[in-house]
């Protein structure tokens, strides 16, 4: 069955009331977490005894409006929020966990729209509209996104992993390391850029096809009529992600491909990892192409000789815990 959705206006749906300020230094220990605009530990940044001006929630959702822009988690727990924080409840109906789950990439949809210099101010939250699928009366279905949750939870299935004996983790000195632009010869040995192809162009077939996108590895579709093979590189997209790819691949003009015949999934897990360090510059609004993140910088080990230690960075890699599950 095709589930029917439609756009609503936000301030039907959903009650909301911005947080309060508690500058750090006011922040005394406690039991409430206290939820600010960060996108980790689902956007807890403190457990504070509250002052008495400060709301505590509990059963409700936060949209972050600025810092980490956009992200929306639910809380089942006490609360209270920073003014850099939106929470959000349903009009008619209690909240739960499972309706908070649908909820979640839907709201964060709208990230795109907004950064550190563009938040998501009241006046631009209440013109928002959010797609929800609809009952026969065509208002919000609710106990759908309840059921549709608790069916994908069903099917989730967990499998013991065994891993080889804990190996000592080598050591990593920083200072020693040194510094390479983005382009560095001595990194790459090449640098591809993609091609566009539209999605009414493309023909359904096996050929993986990359374009900019934070979600699948920046995994988008498969083809038959790729422009261009790649293989065993690095992709690096348009919004300052970076990830390896084994294999043939081709890739839309959002995405790089970095070669080095020394490249492997072990030293390329370590490199993307510093690479995406730089992924915070970009947005949306400024994209990152060649143009603009060739002066860009990264750290990594290196030889006496001044090149990209390669062998370093796959041990250390393979040194740490699940390492043989990569």
């Amino acid at each position: 069955m095709n589930k029917k959705y439609k756009y609503f206006e936000f301030c039907q749906v959903f009650d909301y009331k911005r947080g309060r300020r508690l500058t750090t230094q006011n922040q005394i220990s406690g039991d409430i977490a206290y939820i600010s605009s960060t996108a980790l530990n689902n956007g807890v940044d403190n457990y504070i005894s509250p002052p008495d001006y400060m709301d505590v929630y509990k059963n409700k959702m936060t949209l972050s409006n600025s810092g980490s822009v956009g992200y929306l988690f639910y809380h089942d727990y006490d609360f209270v929020a920073s003014d850099h924080v939106t929470v959000i409840w349903l009009k008619n109906r209690e909240l739960t966990k499972y309706i908070s789950i649908f909820l979640k990439p839907i709201f964060e949809k709208i990230k795109y729209r907004y950064n550190f210099g563009r938040e998501i101010s009241n006046d631009r939250l209440i013109k928002e509209k959010i797609y929800l699928p609809i009952d026969k009366d065509e208002n919000p279905d609710f106990a759908y996104m309840e059921e549709h949750i608790k069916s994908l939870l069903n099917k989730v299935s967990f499998r013991k992993v065994n891993t080889q004996k804990q190996r000592k983790k080598l050591p990593i000195n920083i200072s020693e390391w040194k510094e390479f632009s983005f382009i560095d010869e001595k990194l790459w040995t090449r640098i591809k850029h993609g091609e566009r192809l539209i999605a009414s162009d493309r023909i359904k077939g096996e050929t993986p096809y990359y374009s900019a996108s934070e979600y699948n590895n920046s995994l988008t579709d498969s083809i038959e009529n790729p422009l261009f093979v790649e293989k065993d590189c690095i992709v690096y997209s348009t919004f300052g992600t970076a990830f390896w790819v084994s294999g043939d691949f081709t890739a839309s003009d959002e995405i790089y491909a970095f070669h080095n015949p020394n490249l492997n999934k072990y030293n390329a897990l370590f490199i993307t990892t510093i690479m995406k360090q730089n992924q915070y510059k970009f947005k949306f609004g400024r994209k990152a192409f060649k143009n603009k993140f060739q002066n860009e910088i990264i750290k990594l080990p290196a030889t006496k000789d001044g090149d990209p230690d390669w062998l370093f960075m796959e041990n250390y890699i393979k040194s740490l815990p699940y390492s043989d599950n990569i």
